[in-house]
């Protein structure tokens, strides 16, 4: 059994706090008691019902950050669990030892593997060069207010920036350690309501149907934007709420509103796709207006062959590890949705991901095998010593 496991204690813990969120929960106070008895400086930085810790331990560079949040999703309706999902259990599962519960794999395992592994490394090197830290937020499951957007800015402002950061987010695919994100795509969410003119269904050269003008406006913002690039697939473009109508069958609406996403690459930025939906307005003669939120932009760790850039040392140091740990041969992608990493690339540090399978995260009876969880904090271990020596 590996119940015994620092770790996988701390995960059993963790996962056994309903943090749903923007609730921590006492979870980061848990981590933070460790993390204080292991010499580490804790803050607090706290906005509204969002609780941020950030913990460092050294000083200097190069200073490497790992970024974790407490949140979970709701389990939803838990008699379709086969297990209690906050029971922070480890289970003999579908013939596997497995951390079972809401958040094991999404990704309260890795907060707490990324708790062990900073502690171990201090009690191994209490002198170690540079600075070594963990950021933990309850709000990245959520609208994010409050949370590491803010740090991000704190950070910024004291000159307290990151020169590598490694967020636990479960990047693995098929079998652990198979996958390491090293960048991500842009989103860029948009309201477009489209105005016409309301009347009876019976007269149609009395109305203007803006449902109609939806339609074709859809279709063509469908089209293919871009090819990608060899970092990122193609920017893409997706539909995820339609509101129109009074309610009555024969009543044509005033206006027809729509919201969508694009998901874009580094090709593409938010004045680029603006421009994009306003030069189709323009053609298909559509009176509309719109409403941007951009939720973050492109970033990628870049695959540079200078042994000197930090680029190459993060990746060299994650691919290497992973290998030593596992045998595999990591592949790195940029595939997926975003992570609160999106706040701290632009500060100049150099980004990744990388943390158990994503299998069964959100979905009814999440788990993660106990085993991937020693694993990645042997790996999280390794990284630091590599990049600190």
């Amino acid at each position: 059994m590996m119940t015994n496991s620092q770790t996988i204690a701390l995960a059993c813990s963790l996962v056994a706090r309903a943090s749903l969120t923007p609730d921590d929960c006492g979870c980061s106070f848990l981590i933070s008691r460790r993390l204080a008895a292991a010499g580490f400086n804790i803050q607090w930085h706290n906005f509204g019902e969002c609780t941020n810790l950030l913990a460092t331990h050294g000083v200097g560079s190069p200073f490497i950050l790992f970024l974790g949040h407490t949140d979970v999703v709701p389990a939803g309706d838990e008699k379709l669990w086969d297990h209690g999902p906050f029971s922070g259990a480890i289970l003999n599962y579908q013939g596997q030892e497995v951390l079972f519960g809401r958040g094991s794999a999404d990704m309260k395992g890795s907060d707490a593997a990324m708790c062990i592994a900073l502690e171990d490394f201090v009690k191994k090197n209490p002198n170690h060069q540079g600075t070594i830290g963990l950021l933990l937020t309850s709000n990245e499951e959520g609208d994010g207010k409050g949370g590491i957007k803010e740090v991000a800015r704190i950070l910024k402002e004291s000159g307290n920036i990151p020169d590598f950061c490694i967020v636990g987010e479960p990047s693995s695919e098929k079998v652990f350690g198979d996958t390491v994100k090293v960048g991500r795509r842009g989103s860029l969410s948009v309201l477009i309501t489209v105005e016409g003119t309301q009347g009876h269904v019976a007269y149609p050269e009395r109305v203007d149907n803006p449902i109609h003008k939806v339609a074709t406006l859809i279709s063509k913002l469908s089209s293919r934007i871009d090819n990608g690039n060899e970092f990122f697939p193609p920017t893409s473009f997706e539909v995820t709420n339609i509101h129109a109508g009074t309610g009555a069958e024969n009543v044509v609406p005033a206006t027809c509103e729509f919201l969508c996403n694009f998901r874009f690459n580094n090709l593409q930025s938010k004045e680029s796709l603006e421009q994009l939906i306003k030069a189709y307005l323009n053609k298909l003669n559509i009176k509309a207006t719109l409403d941007f939120r951009l939720n973050g932009l492109p970033f990628i760790t870049e695959n540079s062959q200078d042994p000197q850039s930090t680029a190459f040392k993060l990746r060299q140091a994650i691919s290497i590890s992973i290998e030593e740990v596992t045998g595999l041969k990591t592949q790195f992608s940029t595939s997926g949705g975003t992570s609160d990493g999106r706040f701290i690339a632009p500060l100049g540090a150099q980004v990744i991901e990388f943390g158990p399978l994503s299998a069964t995260i959100h979905k009814v009876n999440e788990h993660v095998l106990a085993e991937d969880l020693n694993k990645l904090t042997t790996v999280y271990f390794k990284v630091i010593e590599k990049l600190l020596t």
